[in-house]
């Protein structure tokens, strides 16, 4: 039986070991075998650490990929509207139904004296127009106010369809409301100039309100008190504000005739005590 044959490390293990048995020139050439081994295990221990360190943990963090958006960032809800610094607006509701808000001040604005409070509206000025207005029964008595005025389709002018894209819910009857403003601006339709409206003034109100929604009734008459009338507004709390549900795609409220006063809390600049 053949005797074991020693492999390549043994060997020259042996001869840097035993040197007295090996011949002078296996001795002398043995450890120079070794230290050469040693020398290409720590080249290849460099160029892996090389490796790792300067290519590829730079690449795995360059391919890193970001941190996922929070539940709080992707979740974001739209709320009161954004502020202008006009008015600080106050979510504390108030029953106005048997007496009125007190105005900070009342503003000729096209053809009629508009509210405005300084806790409850409007206090985002867009493009011509208006809006913000608080969530309470204040804040939907004044939207009314200031759509009626605004957003009338028969008495369009540049900011009217503003607006009106603005105050309208979504749907067929906005559009066809849009269309007829259309119509009004170019020509097609006749136009009641502000001149002509401002022989109506804004009496007062009367609300139904249930938080989300609510149902403003306008009381308004001919300026030498002959006539009276009154329009239906249903209003509802959408994106942030208060937005008109249009009664048909002619106008934003159902109209009423032989209206009685004393069914409306009375509020306007005259009974106000403001000129």
């Amino acid at each position: 039986m053949p005797k074991d044959n020693p492999g390549w490390w043994s060997r020259n293990v042996n001869r840097v070991a035993r040197p007295e048995q090996q011949t002078p020139e296996q001795a002398k050439r043995a450890p120079w075998v070794l230290i050469a081994f040693f020398a290409v295990l720590v080249v290849l221990a460099v160029g892996t650490w090389a490796l790792r360190v300067f290519v590829f943990e730079p690449s795995q963090s360059a391919e890193q990929p970001p941190a996922p958006t929070t539940s709080t960032e992707a979740s974001a809800e739209p709320s009161t509207p954004p502020q202008d610094g006009t008015c600080q607006l106050d979510t504390t509701d108030r029953d106005i139904s048997t007496s009125p808000p007190e105005a900070t001040r009342w503003v000729v604005e096209r053809w009629a004296a508009l509210p405005e409070i300084d806790s409850a509206g409007p206090c985002i000025e867009e493009d011509g127009y208006r809006v913000g207005f608080a969530h309470t029964q204040t804040g939907a008595v004044l939207a009314t106010y200031h759509y009626f005025v605004h957003a009338n389709p028969s008495t369009a002018n540049e900011a009217t369809r503003g607006i009106a894209e603005y105050a309208l819910v979504d749907g067929p009857l906005k559009e066809s409301i849009l269309q007829r403003i259309d119509d009004v601006l170019n020509g097609v339709e006749p136009r009641n100039t502000d001149a002509e409206m401002a022989q109506i003034t804004l009496r007062g109100y009367r609300i139904t309100y249930e938080g989300d929604t609510a149902v403003v009734e306008l009381l308004a008459g001919s300026t030498d008190g002959s006539v009276l009338s009154g329009g239906t507004f249903k209003l509802i709390w959408l994106d942030g504000d208060w937005r008109v549900d249009p009664a048909s795609g002619e106008s934003l409220e159902a109209s009423t005739t032989n209206v009685r006063p004393g069914d409306f809390v009375l509020w306007s600049a005259s009974t106000a005590g403001t000129p």
